[in-house]
């Protein structure tokens, strides 16, 4: 979700004052030839192409569509069956710009410096959010379910306070996973979307996607955040967390209405109170072999875990 890209030698330019370089006619134009992608990774502006792949004979594949390319008198020519475009340049090794007619421009770098840059900035947006967490003072406590007695451990993140464990709570028609009471002990029950909305103790409640958001992206986002709030323990494979936070996330599986269960180890997803159509509501599951949190629509008769939030 690998490329193979040309490498370019280095050159010197000569820039002109009309904001476009000399070709390089001892080299022609074998500079050029590889694959090109927008500098900031979007569309290019109305006129210009976004992607290009140039080949050594002069054609190429812009957008899916076949062209030939060419360097003539310091311009860079483009053309297709549909029509030719003619545009200034400036070339400087790793990144090349096209300037149209009227003035709007595009910068484009190699394959390879795009993919070195994205994983630059992940780099960077990694290590920013580990050191959030390891200056994140975590707030403990419990709370008894006054309806069974039951404690459960809780914990402040950022302005919300959660329970750490899944919730346990004997209502009707909620399940251990495979009918197990020591499923239960250990992941908290499963409950359908209807149950979950009114199955948590009173002064706390099923936390809306919103609430689920607030706390996925004071976690880091939902690419990374799944890492920051599993236990580290408990998960198949290679998939325990750093539980960062102590919201000790755990895979309780699920099960479908039709009284089967699955992926317990695995996956772990978790009600939320906002509903997305008469069939389906709102999760947040994580997995074994994924760092991030995923979120979509479910059907509301399947069962998950509940974890609740503080009002």
């Amino acid at each position: 979700m690998s490329k193979t890209v040309s490498k370019f030698a280095l050159a010197a330019s000569v820039v002109l004052a009309m904001a476009f370089t000399v070709s390089y006619a001892d080299r022609g134009s074998s500079a050029f030839v590889g694959k090109w992608v927008t500098e900031d990774g979007s569309s290019a502006p109305s006129g210009l192409p976004d992607n290009l792949e140039l080949f050594k004979d002069g054609t190429g594949i812009i957008e899916g569509m076949s062209i030939s390319w060419k360097v003539v008198d310091k311009r860079f020519v483009i053309s297709s069956s549909l029509k030719a475009s003619a545009y200034n340049y400036e070339f400087f090794g790793k990144k090349f710009t096209l300037i149209n007619d009227k003035g709007r421009k595009e910068t484009y770098v190699t394959v390879a410096e795009a993919e070195a840059k994205k994983a630059k900035e992940a780099k960077a947006a990694r290590e920013a959010i580990a050191q959030k967490a390891a200056k994140a003072v975590v707030q403990r406590g419990s709370f008894s379910d006054q309806r069974d007695g039951k404690t459960y451990k809780t914990v402040k993140i950022g302005s919300q306070t959660w329970m750490a464990e899944n919730l346990n709570y004997d209502a009707n028609s909620s399940k251990c996973y495979e009918n197990k009471p020591e499923n239960c002990a250990k992941y908290g029950r499963l409950y359908d979307w209807a149950t979950a909305k009114s199955a948590c103790s009173s002064g706390w409640h099923l936390p809306s996607k919103d609430e689920w958001q607030e706390l996925v992206d004071f976690a880091g986002g939902d690419e990374v955040a799944g890492t920051l709030l599993k236990a580290k323990a408990g998960w198949a494979k290679t998939g325990n967390g750093t539980d960062q936070y102590g919201f000790s996330a755990l895979p309780g599986g699920g099960g479908d209405s039709d009284g089967s269960f699955g992926y317990v180890g695995y996956l772990g997803g978790w009600w939320s109170a906002t509903e997305d159509d008469s069939s389906y509501a709102y999760l947040r599951a994580m997995y074994n072999d994924v760092s991030g949190v995923g979120r979509n629509g479910y059907y509301k008769s399947n069962l998950l875990s509940v974890r609740c939030v503080q009002d």
